[in-house]
């Protein structure tokens, strides 16, 4: 199977069921296609039968400097060289069976063999979403902390801070105005307005009707009680329909009012452009998920560090010609079931 992403070509070769996964998180944003020209790089996918990973994998990663992702993400570790090969070790999650990478860059392949049940089983799409993440990172694209749907085949991103409610609104687009999900907390934007939805975990805030699957989750953030059922990008695909990538139609910043009161209902206003450059720009500054889709280490042959990095971001060629608005909210707390979409009238009838 090859996944595409114009213009990079990822073969994804192995045991059948760990390949069906990788395309259960990858598409969209990336298309499949059978095996054709000679591909950028191949991930050889295989459960590890024949106890290729030491039994003590604590101790080994004990003395070894390790790359970590943040918030308890993957961690890897080199484990030795030779051949011409980079061998690592890999733990998706913390106390979960680890996972033996090999990277043979000679031949534009790694080969990963993941423990038969746990976390480890997403080190396949994980390795898929590095290798695409450090190519566009490196090739013109940004990446935007924000949740976006389609709406008549344009994107509508909302941009808001950590709980400030943009998988809400995302997840309220799709079941009130029959949009299509494109990402919960992280798209990707280049130049001239194409956005692509990146896949993460997908959390449904609680107060809205959830699909059917998932994992509850509950947690005290800023002293207050947050419920939400988690999804896979793979769960949340079979219940919710995608969209691949698009062009961008609106921007939605999402406050909250800072001067609430009874006779001032939630409204939106128009934002300049410089205003609008401002606030995509302030989502952008997200260094722990740009180290996150980096790929320091070389495991699918990603840029390395040291070459052109991120170029200054053109928010305005990006902007062009889209409408943005800021959404001012009284309480985030009764956004679930706020009247959203006649504030945003105005505003999304362009997408319209």
């Amino acid at each position: 199977m090859d996944l595409l992403l114009h213009p990079w070509r990822l073969r994804v070769t192995g045991d059948a069921d760990l390949v069906a996964g990788v395309a259960a998180v990858m598409v969209p944003p990336c298309t499949v296609s059978d095996a054709g020209p000679a591909a950028d790089w191949t991930i050889r996918v295989e459960y590890d039968d024949h106890d290729q990973v030491p039994g003590d994998v604590d101790a080994l990663l004990a003395d070894r400097p390790a790359l970590v992702s943040p918030h308890g993400g993957p961690r890897l570790a080199v484990a030795g060289t030779g051949g011409g090969l980079l061998r690592l070790l890999g733990v998706y999650r913390p106390g979960s069976a680890a996972a033996l990478l090999e990277v043979d860059r000679a031949r534009r392949l790694t080969r990963v063999a993941v423990p038969s049940t746990g976390p480890g089983l997403r080190w396949p799409d994980w390795l898929a979403r590095l290798f695409f993440s450090s190519r566009m990172l490196d090739g013109g694209w940004r990446m935007l902390h924000a949740s976006a749907v389609t709406v008549n085949g344009a994107v509508v991103l909302f941009v808001a801070g950590s709980r400030g409610g943009k998988s809400t609104l995302a997840h309220r687009a799709c079941d009130e105005l029959g949009a299509r999900f494109m990402a919960d907390d992280l798209v990707m934007v280049r130049e001239g307005g194409v956005v692509a939805g990146w896949p993460t975990r997908v959390g449904v805030p609680a107060e809205l009707a959830v699909p059917a699957g998932g994992q509850e989750q509950r947690r005290v953030v800023a002293g207050m009680l947050r419920r939400r059922t988690l999804f896979t990008p793979g769960e949340h695909r079979a219940v919710v329909d995608w969209a691949p990538p698009a062009r961008l139609g609106a921007v939605v910043h999402v406050v909250a009012d800072p001067e609430p009161a009874q006779d001032r209902p939630m409204h939106a206003i128009g934002l300049e452009p410089s205003e609008a450059e401002a606030v995509l720009a302030g989502a952008a500054g997200i260094a722990g998920q740009r180290l996150y889709s980096t790929d320091l280490l070389g495991v699918v042959g990603g840029p390395q560090p040291g070459g052109n990095g991120w170029p200054a971001p053109g928010w305005g060629a990006v902007l062009a010609g889209v409408p943005a608005a800021r959404l001012m909210v009284p309480h985030l707390r009764e956004l679930p079931h706020a009247p959203v979409w006649e504030s945003l009238a105005e505003l999304l009838k362009v997408t319209a």
